[in-house]
């Protein structure tokens, strides 16, 4: 027969399990509560599946200084683009009263023909660095691909079809800056051409594409390097491996811009990529022409 002493040693014993027991419930239910939780945030921050037939929305970031009349003829081709088009947005940057006709007269033209253009807006001193305006496209964009490009390209009817086609399929993941080639226009035909050119500017120029793929060529090149005019990335990418900006850099002037070479490096690289052709409306590097 149990002794009370040993009794109550089975009391307590007993009382210890069933402690144990029920810390060991309540343990459960918290490890199954904290993976309920965690499995919620999961499917919260997970991404749905990308829409194949989703309209993408690309960003033409462009910067204007004295060419508004090229301006206008790459405004045209891309008013001229044809077939499954992205929602393109242009976003051109410039100072006030600048060139003739001035970058507003220009914009004001091409958004009344259907456009949806952007103006960011700066001082005489910050147009000459364009880095500064790429940083300013890249805090307010909504899109979902960037394109930095120059003001005086004219880009193939077909060039933004083309390029969503790719940015869908083969291209969708890519999180490097993305380079093309330019065909880059004989210098003195273009000079030539714009001064004895005519026309009433703004205007649109009638099947843009066709006329400068006459023109005589210069070279063909770009693709490699991503030059400063196409460089093309995924805003989100930017946002995370790009810092969220273009460059960190303040005095990043044309005749010695590293603005191009730091994006590349911070968004982990550059791809070339084959698209339709871009024509370059070349000009003279500082001469009488500069104001075409």
């Amino acid at each position: 027969m149990a002794t009370p002493e040993r009794l109550e040693r089975i009391r307590v014993r007993n009382e210890r399990i069933k402690a144990r027991k029920e810390r060991e419930k309540i343990d459960d239910l918290k490890e199954e509560e904290r993976l309920a939780i965690i499995k919620k945030e999961q499917e919260e921050n997970l991404e749905p599946p990308e829409d194949p037939n989703k309209i993408l929305t690309i960003e033409i970031c462009i910067h204007c200084y004295n060419y508004q009349r090229r301006l206008c003829w790459m405004l045209s081709s891309i008013l001229q683009q044809k077939g499954d088009l992205p929602n393109i947005i242009v976003n051109i940057s410039h100072s006030p009263n600048n060139g003739n006709p001035t970058t507003e007269e220009v914009c004001k033209f091409f958004r009344e023909k259907g456009l949806n253009i952007i103006e960011t807006e700066m001082t005489e001193k910050e147009a000459c660095n364009r880095a500064i305006a790429r940083n300013r496209q890249v805090a307010q964009t909504k899109a979902d691909w960037i394109l930095f490009a120059d003001s005086d390209l004219v880009y193939n009817s077909d060039f933004f079809e083309d390029l969503q086609k790719q940015l869908k399929t083969n291209l969708k993941d890519e999180k490097r800056v993305m380079g093309a080639d330019r065909h880059s226009l004989d210098i003195p035909f273009c000079i030539k051409y714009f001064e004895a050119d005519q026309r009433i500017y703004p205007c649109v120029i009638e099947d843009v594409d066709k006329i400068t793929n006459k023109w005589p060529k210069r070279s063909i090149s770009g693709k490699r390097i991503v030059a400063g005019y196409f460089q093309l990335a995924s805003v989100k990418s930017i946002m995370t491996k790009g810092e969220g900006k273009y460059t960190g850099k303040e005095g990043d002037y044309w005749r010695a811009t590293r603005s191009d070479r730091a994006f590349r490096c911070r968004m982990g690289g550059r791809l070339p990529i084959n698209v339709k052709p871009q024509f370059h409306l070349n000009h003279d590097r500082g001469g009488p022409e500069i104001q075409r």
